[in-house]
C-alpha cells in the first residue's frame, strides 16, 4: 500500500510535486493545502483530482492524517509547518523544498523539533535523481576518476536560490565528507531584500574537506556563463579533477569524463528539462521507503541538509570579515544582521 503525502503550496513549483506523485510507485498525494485563494486551491486540486484541500493546514493534518507532509511554498513557512507536523501522529516524515531554512534559528528550530518528537525529516535536493548527475556521484564513488583532487562549481541563482543545490551537490559529490573550513566573500546584497530567496546577489567560496580537498564555487551574478545556454537556471555545473580523469556536468547540457590512463573521452546527454519530473518522483519514493523504515536513509535527510546549510551560513560568516570560517559551528541570527549591517553601509 502506498503512503498518503499531504502537499502544501499551489504554485509553479507545487505543481512540478503533484506531477511528479503521478509517477510515484511509493507514495500518493490524497491532499492539498493553499494560503489566501481557495479559487486557486480548488482549481489546482479539481485539475489533477487531489481529493482532499484546504486553506487550514492544521485542519487538513486531522482530517487527512498523512504519512508525509510535503512542504513546497514559500521558504518563510518552513518553521510554522514542521511545528504543525509535529503534533500529527501520523506524519512520519515532513519534506521540505530547499532552503531547509532562512536562518540559522529556525534551521536549529527545525532540528530539535524533529529530533525530538520522532520526526524524519527530508530537503528536496531532487537534483541528485536527475541520470547524469546521479551517474557522476557514481564515478566519483566508484574511484573512475581516481582520488579527487579539486572541484570547481558555479550556478547563477543565489546563495538560497539554486546556492543550496550546487552546495549540497558539491558535498554530495565528496560522499558528505566534513568540511574543515570556509572562506567566503559577498556581493550585490540587495538580494538580502527579496521576498523568498533573501541572499547576497553575488558570492564566491572555498571549501576545504577534511581530506585538504577544495573547492571553489561562485554564485548569482558573478557564476560563470556556459557555453550555449541562455537559461539562468540552467547556468549549473560542477568540474571534478581527480588522479586519474575528470568530468563535467552541466544541468541541461552534457556529462563529460576523460580519462587520463587511454584518452578516452565520452559524452552524454544531461538533461534538466527531460527528467526534472522524473528526478522530484524519484526522490519522493525514496522519501517513501525511508519513512517505512528509517534504517534505509535518504542522502537529503536532515543531518546532510544541516550540512549543506552550515556551509552557507559559514560562507556568509567569511564575507562578514572572519576570514577562514571553521567547522562544525553553530551560527545565529546576529549573523543575518551583520549582513543587513554591511548592506546598510
Amino acid at each position: 500500500m502506498k503512503l498518503k503525502s499531504l502537499l502544501v503550496g499551489t504554485g509553479g513549483w507545487a505543481e512540478t510535486h503533484i506531477r511528479a506523485y503521478q509517477n510515484c510507485a511509493e507514495i500518493e498525494l490524497v491532499g492539498l493545502c493553499g494560503h489566501r485563494s481557495a479559487d486557486k486551491l480548488n482549481a489546482l486540486a479539481d485539475q489533477y483530482a487531489i481529493p482532499e484541500r484546504g486553506l487550514d493546514l492544521r485542519e487538513l493534518l486531522d482530517r487527512v492524517q498523512p504519512d508525509v507532509l510535503d512542504v513546497a511554498c514559500n521558504p518563510h513557512f518552513r518553521l510554522q509547518a514542521v511545528q504543525l507536523a509535529i503534533m500529527q501522529p501520523s506524519v512520519k516524515l515532513i519534506n521540505l523544498e530547499k532552503p531547509l531554512a532562512l536562518t540559522p534559528a529556525d534551521a536549529y528550530a527545525i532540528e530539535r523539533l524533529c529530533l525530538d518528537n520522532d520526526k524524519l525529516l527530508t530537503v528536496n535536493h531532487q537534483k541528485k535523481y536527475l541520470p547524469a548527475w546521479h551517474k557522476a556521484a557514481q564515478l566519483i564513488a566508484d574511484g573512475v576518476l581516481g582520488d579527487v583532487q579539486h572541484i570547481r562549481a558555479t550556478c547563477q541563482g543565489n546563495l538560497l536560490e539554486q546556492g543550496t543545490h550546487l552546495v549540497d551537490m558539491t558535498l554530495y559529490f565528496m560522499g558528505y565528507r566534513p568540511v574543515s573550513w570556509v572562506m567566503g566573500q559577498i556581493d550585490a546584497l540587495e538580494g538580502l531584500e527579496k521576498e523568498g530567496a533573501s541572499a547576497p546577489d553575488a558570492a564566491m567560496a572555498l571549501l576545504c574537506f577534511d581530506n585538504d580537498v577544495r573547492a571553489n564555487i561562485t554564485f548569482g551574478s558573478i557564476g560563470h556563463s556556459l557555453p550555449g545556454e541562455s537559461n539562468k537556471w540552467h547556468q549549473f555545473a560542477i568540474e571534478v579533477h581527480g588522479s586519474r580523469g575528470h568530468l563535467c556536468v552541466t544541468l541541461n547540457k552534457t556529462l563529460e569524463t576523460l580519462l587520463y590512463d587511454d584518452g578516452r573521452r565520452t559524452i552524454e546527454e544531461s538533461s534538466w528539462d527531460k527528467h526534472y519530473v522524473y528526478a522530484v518522483a524519484q526522490h519522493l519514493d525514496a522519501v517513501a521507503r525511508y519513512a517505512r523504515n528509517p534504517t534505509t536513509g535518504h542522502i537529503s535527510d536532515l543531518e546532510h541538509s544541516l550540512a549543506s546549510f552550515q556551509v552557507i551560513m559559514a560562507i556568509y560568516a567569511s564575507g562578514c570579515g572572519e576570514g577562514q570560517v571553521h567547522l562544525p559551528r553553530r551560527f545565529d541570527d546576529s549573523l543575518l544582521d551583520r549582513l543587513r549591517q554591511l548592506r546598510a553601509n
